[in-house]
């Protein structure tokens, strides 16, 4: 199974609406990539993007490949990554680590640091919110890493630009809120078909906005 690996680019004529728009929000991003596979309006997401020079560039995962239009030009090549089982690779991904708690009988997710920070507060330990970030979204990572068919070096992890944002649906105004983390660091591959599926599909939540997309390179 192969895909397309895409880099995504804004024209002159994108920058330009862009600033006449003020169109920074995630949701109004999501729209425009999803603008990139015109033709199914009802197919279901099938593409994974994350987001470079402040918006100026989108890196894409995709089983369609995208089309350019005035606001975005597309370079797009075959992706289809050969993988074995003890290949290295150095990682970066953009994450919305969440956990999924049980809320009156409910499933609800919720963003490791709040979770964590919560749970210490309760046991009375007191720790920096920088502690608290890498150590929960370092047990994130690893948790996912082993889900997907990959342990990580927990020794080679860099977590940085630990963040909430918010966006508004354009339908009804509704706030979205999610959290994201940038994680780097070394892997080694499983399950050489777990992570090619985490390579195509991306890991955690959230992928909508721009979250998930695994990017490897080879040690």
């Amino acid at each position: 199974m192969s895909h397309y690996f895409s880099r995504i680019a804004l024209t002159p004529e994108g920058v330009d609406y862009k600033i006449r728009m003020m169109s920074h929000h995630s949701y109004d991003l999501h729209k425009e990539m999803w603008n990139l596979f015109p033709g199914e309006p009802d197919a279901d997401r099938s593409f994974l993007y994350s987001i470079m020079d402040d918006g100026k560039t989108v890196l894409m995962v995709s089983e369609r490949e995208p089309v350019f239009n005035n606001y975005w030009s597309v370079e797009s090549k075959s992706y289809d990554p050969v993988i074995s089982e003890g290949d290295s690779f150095r990682f970066r991904i953009c994450a919305n680590p969440t956990v999924a708690n049980s809320v009156n009988g409910k499933h609800q997710r919720h963003d490791v640091v709040m979770n964590l920070k919560r749970k210490l507060r309760e046991e009375g330990v007191e720790l920096s919110q920088n502690e608290i970030v890498q150590r929960a979204v370092t047990e994130w990572m690893v948790r996912k890493a082993g889900l997907n068919g990959f342990s990580v070096d927990e020794n080679s992890l860099l977590i940085h630009s630990y963040e909430k944002n918010e966006t508004f649906k354009q339908q009804n105004g509704k706030k979205i809120v999610f959290s994201t983390a940038t994680i780097e660091g070394s892997l080694t591959v499983k399950d050489k078909d777990k992570f090619r599926k985490a390579l195509f599909c991306g890991i955690g939540s959230a992928k909508g906005f721009g979250c998930g997309m695994l990017m490897i390179r080879r040690i």
